[in-house]
């Protein structure tokens, strides 16, 4: 009992303090600090006198002092007990750092005392992050120029082999000459591919009315085979979301089922319901079904799971983005032999 009376004593809890590896502070009603630790006025720069003088906000980089008064004025009413986030501190030095504080309200009798909070220095992972961020930024607006770029001479090369098609009919029977088209055509969707993926990942989520039916018939339309797609359960459905992710998620399921499915009139299923207050949409085939071995690999990047799979390799990686984006998730049920059954769930807005 004496030695917890010893770790626990207040000359003890002190030297702690004062040695913990990050900043420790003790802030009153009045934003004045109480206590101070040396990391901490490492960290600030300032002395425990000059920090005297100074309130906490007077250290807070004035781009960050509006949310610092929220978060600290929801400790004040009893919003929150306690926060965490990052924010700037401006250094005696002049210099811009960054930190990640845990804040907790003290209160006593019910009304709030004080706050303690402690502060890591996070200044250099926060930059390294800025950097990294900043050259995937760069990279991105460099492959999408390029993939653009290539939109001009594909649909030339294209334009050209149906040409040489019309004026050469024998062509169409030449093995070098279908090569040719077939590569050509690989090349086109693996570039729209890529285009998607980038706007996928820098567009916002814009919220709005869609009907489901409209959408899965425009997009079986365009399929190059309308009639293998079985939507009738969808007739009148709207719900909202965002147009540009769904009609992804939409058509590349579409695709992926029709690669895959079998010759029944109907291969491919979409069906709709409102299950435990969210959008399931399902989308089933009657394919040979995705081997248990690989059903975990199938929406990673560039996977292309059997030798029947000639497109790009980003079309289930492509779904999963978009439902990430839309804060839902997606399920496989699948059978070797019997087909695969897709079933999204989307959050109702």
């Amino acid at each position: 009992m004496s030695d917890l009376k010893f770790i626990f004593s207040e000359e003890n809890f002190q030297r702690i303090i004062e040695n913990a590896p990050v900043g420790i502070v003790i802030i009153d009603k009045e934003l004045k600090w109480h206590l101070v630790n040396q990391r901490f006025c490492e960290i600030t720069g300032y002395s425990w006198e000059e920090l005297q003088q100074k309130t906490f906000l007077d250290i807070t980089y004035k781009e960050d002092i509006n949310l610092n008064l929220n978060l600290y004025n929801k400790l004040l009413d009893g919003t929150v007990n306690e926060y965490f986030y990052e924010k700037r501190y401006l250094r005696k030095d002049g210099k811009i750092i960054w930190v990640r504080l845990a804040v907790a309200a003290v209160r006593i009798h019910g009304e709030y005392s004080h706050m303690v909070v402690s502060v890591e220095d996070i200044d250099d992972n926060k930059k390294y992050q800025q950097a990294l961020e900043s050259t995937n930024k760069e990279l991105d607006l460099l492959l999408y120029q390029a993939s653009h770029n290539l939109k001009a001479p594909i649909s030339t090369l294209l334009g050209i082999t149906n040409i040489l098609r019309l004026e050469n009919p024998s062509l169409a029977e030449s093995e070098t000459f279908c090569r040719l088209i077939n590569t050509v055509e690989k090349f086109r969707d693996q570039n729209e591919s890529m285009i998607q993926l980038m706007q996928v990942n820098e567009q916002k989520v814009n919220i709005t009315e869609v009907s489901l039916e409209r959408m899965v018939k425009n997009l079986a339309g365009s399929s190059g085979n309308p009639e293998a797609i079985c939507y009738t359960s969808l007739r009148g459905t709207v719900i909202r979301s965002d147009p540009f992710f769904l009609s992804i998620i939409i058509n590349k399921l579409m695709e992926n089922s029709l690669i895959f499915s079998g010759s029944a009139p109907c291969s491919v299923m979409i069906s709709y319901a409102m299950e435990d207050g969210k959008n399931k949409l399902c989308f089933s085939d009657k394919g040979p079904g995705i081997p248990e071995a690989i059903r975990d690999k199938i929406f990673d990047l560039f996977y292309k799971g059997t030798e029947k799979s000639h497109g790009s390799g980003l079309g289930l990686y492509l779904v999963r983005k978009s439902i990430e984006k839309l804060n839902g998730n997606i399920s496989v049920d699948s059978e070797e032999g019997k087909g695969t059954k897709f079933t999204i769930s989307l959050p109702v807005n």
